[in-house]
């Protein structure tokens, strides 16, 4: 993709999410609000080295933070590339509670492995960052053939693979504050019935993020995101819902080790 035509793709997946947000409401699905709190860190094992690390958690809360959503984990590798760019592998984790009458009724494990690669592009001496991250992730969903069987027990795991495609942008406008615009699809490449769309879910977000350092490698980050699922496999029925959600995220690119 060449570099000119990024704002136009931003644009053209906003004008997209926003058609699919009219389209559920028109449909009366499921809206929830909800609150994600977390940290997403990307820790080099020292400045200007190829290898490093990436946590990443969430705190989800339905109905902001009155009720638990859920809580997500994920843990891997990085490789830096000279040209700022990162290849990236590990595993994640997700917990599901029911939230809402669509969810299915009992508490399920989501496991992971993923695969990721991050192109980066910074402008204006670092004031103006756009990236592109594309991410596979092999999932491993926990069900149970008796809904309302207790206890951690699960029948199966069903199996799906996704593909992510995240792109983002970022403005620094002052010395320590920036704006951020992303928009990421994510589409079930092995949907397995008719209940089920090959687009899973689309993530729309808007926020701003204030460094807390000269370095801008740690930051606090504050804003909303609309979250829509398309007959997603979380539903009981395979149906859709859209989740309004703030977030807040603290995060970093902090090295281990200073030259």
């Amino acid at each position: 993709m060449k570099i000119t035509n990024i704002p136009k793709t931003l644009f053209a997946l906003i004008v997209l999410a926003l058609s699919f947000s009219v389209q559920t409401k028109a449909q009366k699905m499921v809206q929830n609000t909800a609150a994600w709190i977390g940290y997403e860190m990307y820790l080099p094992f020292k400045e200007d080295g190829r290898w490093g690390l990436l946590l990443e958690g969430y705190s989800k809360g339905s109905d902001l933070i009155s009720e638990l959503q859920g809580s997500f984990y994920r843990a891997g590798a990085n490789y830096y590339l000279k040209n700022g760019n990162r290849l990236g592998a590990g595993i994640a984790y997700q917990w599901d509670l029911p939230y809402d009458e669509l969810s299915l009724p009992y508490n399920n494990p989501d496991y992971r492995i993923y695969e990721q690669f991050i192109w980066r592009i910074v402008k204006k001496e670092g004031n103006e960052v756009w990236s592109q991250r594309f991410r596979m992730e092999q999932r491993w969903l926990g069900r149970k053939d008796d809904p309302d069987s207790e206890g951690d027990h699960f029948d199966y795991y069903k199996f799906e693979n996704t593909f992510r495609y995240q792109l983002r942008y970022q403005y620094w406008f002052k010395p320590r504050w920036a704006a951020v615009i992303y928009d990421e699809l994510h589409i079930r490449t092995n949907a397995a019935s008719s209940n089920e769309n090959y687009l899973d879910q689309n993530r729309l977000y808007l926020g701003a993020a204030y460094s807390l350092d000269k370095r801008r490698e740690i930051r606090m980050e504050l804003g909303y995101m609309n979250q829509v699922f398309f007959k997603s496999a979380d539903t009981d029925s395979g149906l859709s819902r859209m989740n309004h959600t703030i977030r807040v995220t603290l995060t970093t690119d902090l090295p281990f080790k200073r030259k």
